[in-house]
Formats: structure tokens, C-alpha cells, sequence
């Protein structure tokens, strides 16, 4: 036998000699093989190509948005690597594309040649028992995405007029189709087009076009392209400084209601431009906050569309006499974009005439770059006005030649007129001495002692009493009640068939 003492003591020896032995180490890991672009490449291709074909099939819009926002990845990729992935862009062009197609030999020529066909097929292996597959017609739905691709990688390269040349080709080939699988492509089609002749600068060129396009497009009630081509020819027309045109184009159309948010916003923001520029600065205003508000609220989306919202939206509301928000211009991303605006709006607030002069000197190029310097040359009124204001409030009675020197007016002597049509339009309460040539202002009024309390204690009272009477309506007659009064589904079933058996009763009563 064993002594329980001995037992336990070789138990625990053992215990520690499993303890203290060492584990083996892990075998080290081979760390993985970065993703080759070119294959990526060619699979988001087939990607794209199998959604197209369930959006043909199907007509499920889903489909051909996910075959859209590939095409934005394949451009992506393409701007990320160009040498690897435009030679399989070839490859795909050189494999769907028939002999006899009109527009193979130009898509080739302005791509760099083709990837071997071992290497472009080496990634699909696995679909080659099905070679029937790929002797299938091109769909056209796939040809303008390939088609697109290649435009796209013209203009990123800086190939302006190939991609002039290929644009032409595109449009014509979209307007010989009549499919309504097409429309969401061909807004694409005709939205990139128009920017290659617009960053060749020759925007002037497609309008007539555009014009045909968004005529047929309302013809055939093509909702996507007729927002895209309705937003396009208002930039063709804004872009050449033909406002008029554009806002008979806005009177003479209606935008679908239908249209995406982000053509609505453009909508809505060139309308509130054209409106800006026509002096309807409170229905340009409204225009804009709903552009903004259409906008990506995303602070690393459409960057640049909300900042030109808010610069011109911060001069809408100065022409407007109200003060922008200062959120606006606190903001991390629009704070150093927004400088030149918030020195206006320190000028025209403080009513600061030589601030306001140096700000347009030192910020001229900024505002014509944005398009913003005729409205903001609009502001020195509002600036004019508003020191007038704080000199009327600060003196009761002030000589016109020193309001003149306070305000800094480079012609002194206009400041009799300027005066009596801050007092017309009734920005300022005073009168003018001609005579002595002083501004003479009226002494603050007491609001208390007027009928402005009165009124305004009168309206509230009035919505509450309205509001009660609703109340009261509501309650005495509930929306639901004559529902109760309805017969219900069955008893009309019951009393249709009892009388369609007394019919048939009354008609075998006749036959005997």
C-alpha cells in the first residue's frame, strides 16, 4: 500500500511538472497577400453587369442603384490605381464589345491596351463551363456604364477633348435608344457629359441638346432625367449670365416630385440664385434653407454644395436686414472658407462703411470666384443704413456733413438724399432741417403708450380661442362616429345574396 502522505506529495510533483512545463508556441501566421486592384476591378465588373441584368429582369429600382454606386466604386479604383485598372477596363471593352460596334475602336483607342486574355481571365475561372454565358448580347444598360467608365477616366486624366468627342458619341447613342430601363443611366450619361464640356468650357455647346433631351424627357415622363436635365440647363444658363432665360425656364417647368433629394437640393439652390439676383430676396432666402436642409447632413458629403448654400444664403439674409446665425461660421469645416463672409457681416452690422470697403478689397477674387460680387456689392446700402440707424439713435440732432465724415461717404454731399430715404423707407424716425442742413431725430416713443400691446395680446388671445373652438368640435364630433351607423362587410355580403336568390326566384316565378 502507499502512504496517503507520499500519494499526495507525488501528485502535487506532478501537478507543478505540468505547471512549469512550457506550452508550445504558436505557429506564426503568414500575414496575408494585399488584394490585387485589377482583380478587384474586374470582379466589381461582373458585379455591376449581374446587377443590371436583375434590373432588366426584374425592374427593381434597388438593382440599378446598386449597379450606379459600383460604377462611383469602379471610378474610385480607377483614380486610386489608373495602370493596373484601365488596361482591364480595355480587357472588358475588348470582350463585350462585337467587331462591328460603332464605338469599340474609340473606347480602346483612349484606354491603354488591353490586359492579356490569360490574366483578365484568371480570376473567373470558375465561369467558363458556362462560355454560352458571355456569348450573350450586350445589354445597353451595361454598354453606357462601360461607356461612362471610359468618359470618366478622360476627364480625370485631363483629356478634355477625347472626352469632348466621346461625349458626343454617348449622347447620340442614348438618344437612338427608347428604353425605360435606361433612364437612370442615362441621367449619368448626361450629367457627365455636360461636365466635360463645362470643365472644357464649353458649356454653350450641349444647351440645345439638353434642351432636346429634357423636352423628350417630359414626353416620355422620365422623372430621373428630367430633374438632372432641368438642373443642368439652369447651370448652362447661370454659367453664360443669362438670368432671364433662366427664370422664364423656371416659370415655363415644374420639377418632378419624384426626383431624388440630391436634385431637389440643386433645384431648389439655383432657384434661390436666380431668385436672389431678381430681388425676391425672401423667396430666394426660403429657397436656400431648404437647400440646406435637402443637403447631406454629413459633415464629409457634399462639402462644397452646403458651403455655397451658406455663403450665399449669409448674403440673402444681410440683403434681408437679418444677421446669419453664427453657428455657421463657427463650424470647423466652414471657418476658414466663411472668414471673408463674417467680415461683411461685422460690417454691415455695425454699420461700418470703411470695414466694409476693405473686406471687398481684400476678398474681391473670393467673392467673384463663389459668383457673389454683384450681390455683394447690393450690401453697402445695408451698411449705409445701418450706421445711419446707430448715428440716429446716438445724436438728436447731428449736422449732415458730420454724419456724412461718421459714416465715411465718399461723396458727402449725397448725404441729404441718402437721409430722406432712410426716413421714407422708414428705417430712421427724424426729420431733415434743410435749411440748417441737420438731421434732427425723433425722440424715442414709449411702446407701452401705443396700441401695439393691444394688438399683439389680441392675436394670442384670438389663436387660444380658436384653438379651443377646435377643441370643442373635435370632441362633440369625433372623427369615427358615423362609422358605427355603416353596415359592416358581412351584412352587406348577406343582404347582396339574399337578394340575388330573390331574384333568381322572381326569374323562375316568370318562366313558369
Amino acid at each position: 500500500r502507499c502512504c496517503p502522505q507520499r500519494r499526495s506529495a507525488d501528485s502535487t510533483m506532478v501537478e507543478a511538472m505540468d505547471t512549469d512545463a512550457p506550452a508550445p508556441a504558436p505557429a506564426e501566421e503568414e500575414p496575408a497577400a494585399p488584394p490585387d486592384p485589377a482583380s478587384l476591378y474586374r470582379a466589381d465588373i461582373r458585379s455591376a453587369q449581374a446587377s443590371v441584368e436583375r434590373f432588366v429582369t426584374s425592374r427593381e429600382p434597388r438593382f440599378a442603384q446598386a449597379a450606379l454606386k459600383l460604377m462611383a466604386c469602379l471610378r474610385k479604383a480607377g483614380l486610386a490605381a489608373a495602370s493596373p485598372t484601365q488596361p482591364v477596363l480595355a480587357a472588358a471593352i475588348a470582350s463585350a464589345f462585337g467587331p462591328s460596334h460603332p464605338l469599340r475602336e474609340r473606347l480602346l483607342a483612349a484606354l491603354p491596351p488591353a490586359a492579356e486574355p490569360e490574366a483578365a481571365d484568371a480570376a473567373g475561372a470558375e465561369g467558363k463551363e458556362g462560355g454560352e454565358a458571355k456569348k450573350r448580347p450586350l445589354l445597353p444598360e451595361m454598354e453606357l456604364i462601360l461607356e461612362l467608365l471610359v468618359l470618366l477616366a478622360l476627364i480625370d486624366g485631363g483629356k478634355l477633348p477625347v472626352a469632348l468627342s466621346l461625349a458626343d458619341a454617348l449622347l447620340e447613342r442614348v438618344a437612338s435608344w427608347n428604353r425605360r430601363t435606361l433612364d437612370p443611366f442615362a441621367e449619368r450619361a448626361y450629367f457627365y457629359s455636360s461636365w466635360a464640356y463645362e470643365k472644357a468650357g464649353k458649356i454653350e455647346a450641349v444647351r440645345s441638346r439638353l434642351l432636346a433631351a429634357q423636352r423628350t424627357s417630359c414626353l416620355h415622363h422620365n422623372t430621373a432625367c428630367q430633374a438632372t436635365l432641368l438642373n443642368l440647363l439652369l447651370r448652362s444658363y447661370m454659367s453664360a449670365k443669362l438670368f432671364v432665360q433662366a427664370d422664364k425656364l423656371l416659370a415655363k417647368s415644374a420639377f418632378p416630385e419624384q426626383a431624388s433629394n440630391g436634385q431637389l437640393a440643386r433645384y431648389l439652390y439655383y432657384t434661390g440664385r436666380i431668385k436672389a439676383l431678381q430681388l425676391e430676396y425672401s423667396e430666394a432666402h426660403r429657397c436656400l434653407l431648404q437647400a440646406q436642409r435637402k443637403a447631406p447632413q454629413s459633415s464629409s458629403k457634399a462639402v462644397g454644395f452646403k458651403l455655397s448654400a451658406h455663403k450665399l444664403g449669409a448674403i440673402v439674409q444681410l440683403l434681408l436686414g437679418e444677421i446669419p446665425e453664427r453657428a455657421v461660421f463657427r463650424a470647423s469645416s466652414t471657418r476658414a472658407p466663411m472668414r471673408p463672409y463674417l467680415k461683411l457681416v461685422q460690417a454691415v452690422r455695425t454699420g461700418d462703411l470703411a470695414a466694409f470697403r476693405d473686406a471687398m478689397a481684400e476678398h474681391a477674387a473670393v467673392f467673384a470666384a463663389d459668383g457673389n460680387a454683384a450681390l455683394v456689392l447690393r450690401l453697402r446700402q445695408n451698411v449705409i443704413r445701418a450706421g445711419l440707424r446707430n448715428v440716429s439713435l446716438a445724436y438728436s440732432r447731428i449736422h449732415l456733413s458730420d454724419a456724412a465724415a461718421k459714416l465715411a461717404l465718399d461723396t458727402p454731399g449725397d448725404m441729404e438724399s441718402i437721409a430722406a430715404k432712410a426716413i421714407r423707407d422708414g428705417v430712421i424716425d427724424a426729420t431733415i432741417d434743410h435749411e440748417a442742413g441737420v438731421l434732427i431725430s425723433s425722440g424715442s416713443a414709449d411702446t407701452y403708450s401705443t396700441l401695439e400691446p393691444q394688438a399683439a395680446y389680441h392675436k394670442r388671445i384670438t389663436f387660444c380661442l380658436n384653438l379651443h373652438n377646435d377643441a370643442v368640435k373635435a370632441m362633440s364630433y369625433p372623427p369615427d362616429a358615423h362609422k358605427g351607423d355603416l353596415p359592416d362587410a358581412d351584412a352587406i355580403k348577406e343582404r347582396q345574396r339574399e337578394e340575388q336568390e330573390l331574384a333568381e326566384a322572381l326569374a323562375e316565378e316568370d318562366e313558369f
